[in-house]
């Protein structure tokens, strides 16, 4: 099934840098409806683009409420807990997604509930949800910044209609730092997407919201320019801004860390290797294994580090005795002593000194 016309609106204030997200509060409401009650209402992507949002946005920082297949009441209730949410904090960015069908009558813009029993334009009031709300609820918070996203089915959901009722959705007054985008401009359908994927708006809005250093209206031409590509010029989203400063998804990532990302691992191991392989300094291959220490090099490492380490030291030899002197005056005096000679003073003396 087709897509109704979508209309995105977003409020704006220039926001400090951060990574992956500023440090203000962002607070998502996120409603997918898919699965009407009448068969012929029921829409295959919805889900699938609720869902996609929701991981998106987390990843920008978001909290986020999901609210799938949500009925008249589920709209109230949401809306009034996201509008209670982002009224607690006067920098909070507060964020509105809707996919599903929506239709406008007299002006006035109207999200389709799954459980809408809907003849003609004359129910809308009673059972479908005017967007109008959501913005009053913005508005009543006043909180700095607030995105409203409305991926509706441009087809005309309604059994019987006035003759004079304008196909799609409804340029909403939007307030000051605002920022609004549709999916297709007058005239044309916003595409639905192959069967369990997703939309084609939202699968090139989701991918342009990754991308860091992305200001809104840039980022926003990257979707213009994805959509129409697509489509072959059948769709072509638009847009309106009254901005106060640039809105980042993501801030842009220092050129100092993109560096570092893209190093490969094992050419920063080699380089580092590289750096210390003729070093002589035992603590240069203790670092490395410190920090590699099942590296390519760990044995090399390991090795320089015990060729480094003193080698332990033997005790000391024990000092020689000192060998007895083998002169002959010796052995003679030493001979007739043994044959009972008496031996001299002179003798006496001679083996004292020379012979012990």
């Amino acid at each position: 099934m087709m897509r109704f016309w979508l209309t995105v609106s977003v409020l704006v204030i220039c926001l400090p840098v951060a990574l992956p997200a500023s440090a203000e509060t962002r607070i998502a409401l996120i409603i997918g409806n898919g699965d009407y009650a009448r068969a012929n209402l029921r829409l295959a992507n919805t889900v699938n683009d609720a869902t996609a949002m929701q991981r998106a946005l987390q990843q920008a920082g978001f909290q986020t409420i999901v609210r799938l297949n949500a009925t008249r009441l589920d709209f109230y209730r949401a809306v009034d807990e996201f509008s209670t949410k982002i009224a607690r904090d006067p920098h909070a960015v507060g964020l509105f997604y809707y996919a599903g069908h929506g239709v406008q009558s007299d002006g006035v813009n109207y999200l389709i509930p799954v459980d809408a029993e809907i003849e003609s334009d004359a129910d809308l009031e009673a059972d479908a949800f005017d967007v109008g709300r959501v913005l009053r609820g913005m508005g009543a918070a006043q909180n700095e910044m607030n995105i409203v996203i409305l991926d509706a089915c441009r087809d005309n959901p309604l059994p019987r209609s006035r003759r004079g009722m304008e196909r799609g959705l409804a340029r909403m007054q939007a307030p000051s730092g605002t920022f609004i985008a549709y999916a297709a401009g007058p005239d044309q359908s916003a595409q639905d997407g192959g069967r369990g994927g997703n939309g084609v708006f939202t699968g090139e809005l989701v991918k342009a919201m990754g991308e860091p250093g992305l200001p809104l209206e840039q980022m926003f031409k990257r979707v213009i320019a994805g959509v129409d590509a697509q489509t072959h010029g059948k769709q072509r989203p638009w847009s309106e801004a009254s901005l106060q400063g640039d809105f980042y998804f993501h801030a842009a990532v220092p050129a100092t860390l993109a560096r570092q990302v893209d190093l490969d691992p094992r050419q920063v191991e080699l380089t580092f290797w590289d750096s210390i392989k003729d070093s002589r300094n035992p603590a240069d291959f203790e670092a490395y294994l410190r920090k590699y220490p099942r590296g390519e090099f760990t044995g090399i490492a390991s090795n320089r580090v015990k060729l480094a380490a003193p080698l332990p030291q033997a005790a000391p030899a024990p000092a020689p005795a000192p060998s007895k002197p083998t002169d002959a005056r010796c052995e003679s005096i030493l001979q007739r002593a043994q044959l009972g000679e008496t031996l001299d003073d002179k003798d006496r003396a001679y083996i004292k000194e020379r012979c012990q």
